[in-house]
């Protein structure tokens, strides 16, 4: 691959998203600051190197090097200048000479591909190991209850039985799902949460909801999306989905055990220290499911203590209506007792929707196993619509889980309206995250309405239990979590991790590699694959290289409103960035998850690794 210095190519082709996002920003906020930073990149950005003049000394020149810049002005660049943590140069070897000097540290770095340091823009790191299950599997009901049972019978007590992981497909099919009396067969004596392989779905005995005090009488956050389901009479049967469950955890299982407490942070910390030694020098953490205080003191005190590796935006989460009440203010306490210059809190998250596999995803179009039933929203459009209007008045942003169309189409109507209200002054920047489904006719109103739209690519397979496919069908299948059509139309779309389970599976998933790997060729990779290919459909899904790579970087920053500090690497900018011995561009596909960075700099510091090649002066 040869390194191109040329600003004749087709960056709007190339970076459509970038570009596109770019101008349509400006023109929407009618921000004359963002134009005459715009006009003032388009005019310096054929220049020999970005040279605005300023001959300063750097600290550190990186050259010889096949850098991506994530910049849609200038794409390729093979030598960078930094000074106090920042870029003063990017371009070609020649122009870099005049930032030489003899206190300048300077490394060839012999043709290795370097890249903007990664964003990963929904991530749990401080969820990871809150919750502590006894794991079982069956695949069949009489084994299911026999492991229940022995499991039972090896923890004594009469405290609370946390499990994981009952198969969704068992009995969820037609929106029946699993019975309390089921449970009460093989323990009775004491409160037992069974989650389910996917989470979004418990499933608890008959102690377990006289623990928790809830019996026919007790109100649904928002019936049938975070509630109990119920018989005829209205008693509960057993089966609790989404935020219906999750408001009781923190109650009810608080980490107050010294040896949970210490699991915990030493799991934060290995998750913190994955991400950065992977690139990743800032994320959104999507949420804590009312562990915040918990996580974020532990976050802050790794920052007053300088071990915080990677900048850290927190937030509060709405997964009830009533949730959202408490929202700004929730933030701002955080702020308060929390903030910092790496640990920030400025967005809010909202589950708008569930999950298919339980039936919590809302949809235009019914479940194909009940077709009487198409879900339901946390909030109706109008409740959206004044909790943004709230937000912008408060200047915060947010983060929304929206899985089905419906939800989607709601998200949106709520943000047209909102911006309908308020005109040229509606600050917040909504992301959508997950978009399972996107009716074809909403695709453009996401590129009009500015809407950022975030994937999680290992999302991005098919699935052993086929639990899409079962309660959606093969068309709809055949067309789910698909970035290709937002990339194409200018979209603002961000890549993430989205992994809080932990255990082994922990250094696969929270890898960005992995991730870029999947978003590539839409497979888990060969080694896992029983057959030789496996795509999942949409088979014109793929993305590009260059496409991942924005995803986690650029389009990342834009997210987290820090796109004139970071995402790419560009004169001004802190200077973040990742050094590789192998070229993402260049290797086979299917290696691309095994990648490992050579060195990792954040603000022009190395953090991880080491740079290659021989440091002259």
């Amino acid at each position: 691959m040869s390194v191109s210095l040329d600003c004749r190519c087709d960056k709007a082709r190339l970076f459509p998203t970038s570009f596109a996002l770019s101008v349509r920003a400006a023109v929407i906020r009618k921000s004359y600051a963002v134009l005459a930073g715009l006009f003032g990149i388009l005019a310096a950005s054929c220049t020999s190197g970005g040279d605005g003049g300023d001959h300063e000394s750097a600290e550190l020149i990186l050259t010889g090097a096949k850098i991506f810049t994530s910049n849609a002005q200038q794409p390729w660049a093979e030598t960078v200048a930094i000074k106090n943590g920042r870029f003063i140069y990017v371009g070609d070897s020649t122009g870099a000479t005049k930032f030489r000097s003899d206190n300048t540290q300077f490394v060839d770095l012999g043709g290795r591909l370097v890249i903007p340091g990664l964003v990963d823009s929904h991530a749990h790191p401080g969820y990871i190991d809150v919750e502590q299950y006894g794991e079982i599997s069956a695949t069949n009901e009489a084994e299911l209850l026999a492991a229940v049972k022995d499991f039972a019978e090896a923890s004594p007590g009469d405290g609370w039985l946390r499990l994981c992981c009952w198969p969704i497909n068992l009995y969820v099919e037609s929106n029946r799902g699993p019975l309390k009396e089921t449970l009460d067969s093989v323990v009775s004596d004491r409160p037992l949460w069974f989650v389910s392989e996917w989470w979004h779905s418990g499933w608890l005995n008959s102690k377990a909801l006289e623990e928790l005090g809830v019996d026919e009488n007790t109100p649904d956050p928002r019936p049938g999306v975070a509630a109990f389901v119920r018989a005829a009479n209205g008693e509960p049967t057993g089966w609790v989905k989404e935020g219906g469950g999750w408001q009781f955890f923190a109650e009810h299982f608080p980490i107050d055990d010294p040896e949970h407490s210490q699991s915990h942070e030493k799991n934060m910390v290995a998750a913190l220290q994955l991400l950065s030694e992977s690139g990743v020098t800032t994320l959104y953490d999507a949420g804590n499911f009312g562990f915040e205080d918990l996580v974020y003191g532990f976050m802050a005190g790794l920052e007053a203590e300088g071990r915080l590796p990677v900048r850290y935006e927190g937030t509060y989460q709405v997964f009830t209506p009533e949730r959202r009440h408490s929202a700004v203010s929730e933030v701002k306490r955080y702020r308060r007792e929390y903030g910092g210059d790496r640990l920030q809190f400025n967005t809010v998250k909202l589950f708008m929707d569930g999950i298919y596999q339980n039936r919590t995803s809302a949809l235009l179009e019914p479940y194909v196993d009940d077709p009487s039933y198409v879900g339901e929203t946390i909030l109706s459009v109008e409740e959206l619509r004044d909790f943004l209007l709230e937000l912008s008045a408060e200047r915060l942003d947010i983060h929304i889980h929206a899985e089905g169309d419906l939800a989607v189409r709601r998200v949106l109507d709520a943000v047209e309206s909102a911006r309908g209200i308020a005109n040229d002054g509606f600050y917040t920047r909504v992301t959508i995250s997950h978009l399972g489904l996107i009716d074809p006719a909403d695709l453009p109103r996401i590129a009009e309405l500015g809407v950022i739209a975030n994937f999680t690519p290992w999302w991005f397979t098919t699935q052993e239990d086929d639990s899409e496919r079962v309660s959606l069908g093969d068309a709809r299948f055949g067309r789910m979590f698909n970035p290709k059509p937002l990339f194409d139309l200018g979209i603002n779309v961000t890549l993430s991790s989205d992994e809080w389970w932990g255990g082994e599976r922990l250094t696969t998933y929270l890898n960005p590699y992995f991730g870029m790997q999947i978003g590539h060729t839409r497979m888990y990779p060969r080694e896992w694959r029983e057959q030789e290919e496996i795509v999942r459909p949409p088979l014109d899904g793929q993305l590009s290289i260059e496409q991942v790579i924005m995803g986690y970087t650029q389009n990342g920053a834009y997210q987290m409103r820090m796109e004139n500090e970071i995402g790419s690497i560009e004169k001004g900018k802190l200077a973040d960035l990742v050094v590789f011995d192998d070229n993402l561009f260049d290797i086979d596909s299917d290696k691309i998850w095994k990648v490992k960075p050579a060195a990792v700099l954040m603000e022009g510091e190395v953090i991880q690794g080491a740079l290659p090649g021989e440091i002259q002066r």
